[in-house]
């Protein structure tokens, strides 16, 4: 393991991507902490707007979606190193038959790996302490929730890595896969929100990103963290069979049953709804009362949503009302036609559309507000029921204005302190593998 550890730390380029994530991710936040301020400086005068101040949103999640970046894009190149060398060079062979199984080495691997992409990790970690000591808002169970989404992407995105080059022959191969791979995500969560890409939207729930999106919520959601859980498997049990020295056909038969099953379990996972609120004051849920009336209600609850993927209004609704209300109701079914009539006549779409239709049992009921109130006062009204107590801890907001001096440390820090220290630590521990 020493020797690993030894590979992936001593290599040059696993701190110059360090560095470069580094760059990427402080920029990020000092974009967020520019445009947080400048918030702030205005909802000082208005207890309305302050309520709206959200570090998490308005921070953390910005700048965690820069280390997401970095991973896809930066994360493969340390990833494959470790195992693309050994075959470069041709000493992956006589490293098993020392070793005695080529399943250790594999393992060995993608966990040094993974420790050195943890190196990623660092600068938000800093970054956030800063901010705290600068007097800025950082809860720490929201934030210990969205910085595991990161580190279930940094265990995939290694696990693909090792994939990557226990299937082909060199480095650059490896890595070309991997970011690959990334770009594919990527590529569907464009489908997400234009109609111009529907034919993408099937693909959505193959999409890594829409994994993680709870997490950067405060959320915890079962089916996510079971989907990145079987994913990762699935990549490391790739890397296991491709690394093995076993005949070409049996790889690709191994290969093949392991894909097969991983996208069964997926879109089981993917089907898992029940998720845990640990955002500040529970604020992604609903009240408290509406939650438990929600779930006295036998009927079967379904939401129909008359508005195009492009809407503005249903990217409102659907982040929002319908957010919490599968929170409360992880059975409750959302239908949206218009995804799946993407040629329907104009005049007709004209005299549906914007329409919001409730149905609890056999009765309906039907809006065009995306009000997340009015849309509970639907569902409790149809099953014959009041409102329950809509009161809930009102969320303080946390304002924060970060200027002059306070703003200078965190740029040196960002901008500097980061990107070069890392720089200076790769430099120090090449150099003294080159001296010795």
């Amino acid at each position: 393991m020493l020797r690993e550890l030894a590979i992936v730390f001593r290599a040059r380029v696993t701190w110059l991507v360090a560095a470069i994530s580094a760059l990427l991710v402080g920029h990020g936040f000092i974009l967020a902490i520019d445009l947080y301020s400048a918030s702030s400086r205005s909802a000082l005068s208005s207890l309305l707007q302050t309520r709206e101040m959200d570090p998490l949103a308005g921070v953390l999640r910005p700048t965690l979606g820069g280390v997401d970046f970095a991973l896809s894009l930066l994360g493969p190149i340390i990833a494959a190193r470790s195992l693309a060398v050994e075959k470069e060079r041709r000493t992956y062979g006589a490293l098993c038959l020392a070793v005695g199984s080529s399943t250790r080495v594999v393992m060995e691997k993608t966990f040094a790996s993974g420790l050195a992409g943890a190196v990623l990790l660092l600068p938000p970690l800093l970054l956030f302490a800063s901010f705290r000591l600068l007097g800025g808002h950082v809860d720490a169970f929201e934030t210990l929730v969205a910085l595991g989404g990161v580190m279930f992407h940094l265990a995939l995105v290694t696990a693909v890595g090792v994939a990557a080059a226990a299937w082909t022959r060199t480095f650059a191969q490896a890595v070309t896969l991997g970011i690959v791979a990334s770009i594919t995500s990527w590529a569907i969560d464009a489908a997400e929100g234009f109609a111009a890409l529907a034919w993408l939207g099937s693909a959505s729930a193959w999409s890594v990103e829409q994994r993680l999106l709870p997490f950067q919520r405060g959320i915890i959601a079962l089916g996510c963290v079971l989907w990145l859980v079987v994913a990762t498997a699935a990549a490391v049990g790739l890397a296991v069979v491709g690394a093995s020295f076993v005949k070409p056909k049996q790889k690709v038969i191994a290969g093949t049953a392991i894909a097969v099953v991983a996208i069964a379990l997926l879109s089981v996972a993917r089907n898992v709804r029940r998720g845990f609120d640990w955002s500040e004051e529970r604020r992604m849920s609903l009240p408290p009362a509406a939650v438990l009336g929600l779930r006295t209600i036998a009927a079967p609850i379904i939401i129909d949503v008359l508005l195009d993927r492009d809407d503005s209004r249903r990217r409102q609704v659907e982040s929002d009302a319908l957010a919490k209300l599968v929170l409360a109701r992880p059975d409750l079914t959302i239908r949206t036609p218009f995804d799946d009539t993407p040629d329907v006549a104009e005049a007709e779409r004209g005299a549906q559309y914007g329409r919001i239709v409730v149905h609890v049992g056999d009765v309906s009921r039907e809006t065009r507000s995306t009000s997340r109130r009015e849309l509970v006062s639907l569902v409790f009204e149809a099953a014959g029921k009041p409102l329950p107590d809509w009161r809930q801890a009102a969320y303080p907001g946390f304002p924060t204005v970060i200027g002059g001096a306070p703003r200078r440390v965190l740029g040196l820090l960002a901008y500097v302190a980061l990107p070069f220290g890392f720089a200076l630590v790769g430099f120090t521990l090449t150099r003294r593998r080159t001296t010795r």
